[in-house]
């Protein structure tokens, strides 16, 4: 019943921080450069905004263990398993969303590289 209760807690806390929307990556072969260093300031946005969102996502769990009366040594470390795991997908999309950008800009120099060809 606890372990219901806890589930339930967590997940009103996870609506409590707000995940970030992905910044839109134009097309490198098309695009300008100030469409690509708009989207450089976007990226870099998005990586901060995550880093804020888990943040939050931190305190709030801090905040839950808090209350919770005399947790079980399995329910904190399944907490803490979720949490960490929140972390890992989060840190995993920006680095994919800089990986994506960084192929954009490839994309820009080659165009330019065969521009001037």
């Amino acid at each position: 019943m606890a372990f219901g209760a806890a589930l339930i807690f967590t997940s009103t806390i996870a609506l409590a921080c707000d995940y970030p929307e992905r910044p839109h990556l134009p097309d490198g072969s098309t695009a300008e450069k100030d469409q690509l260093l708009a989207a450089k300031s976007d990226v870099q946005s998005f990586i901060a905004a995550v880093d804020e969102y888990l943040q939050c996502v931190e305190s709030e769990e801090q905040a839950a263990i808090g209350k919770l009366v005399d947790p079980s040594a399995e329910e904190l470390q399944q907490r803490n398993e979720k949490l960490n795991k929140r972390f890992d997908a989060a840190n995993e999309e920006k680095s994919l969303v800089g990986e994506q950008f960084n192929q954009q800009i490839r994309a820009y120099n080659q165009k330019l590289k065969e521009s001037k060809q």
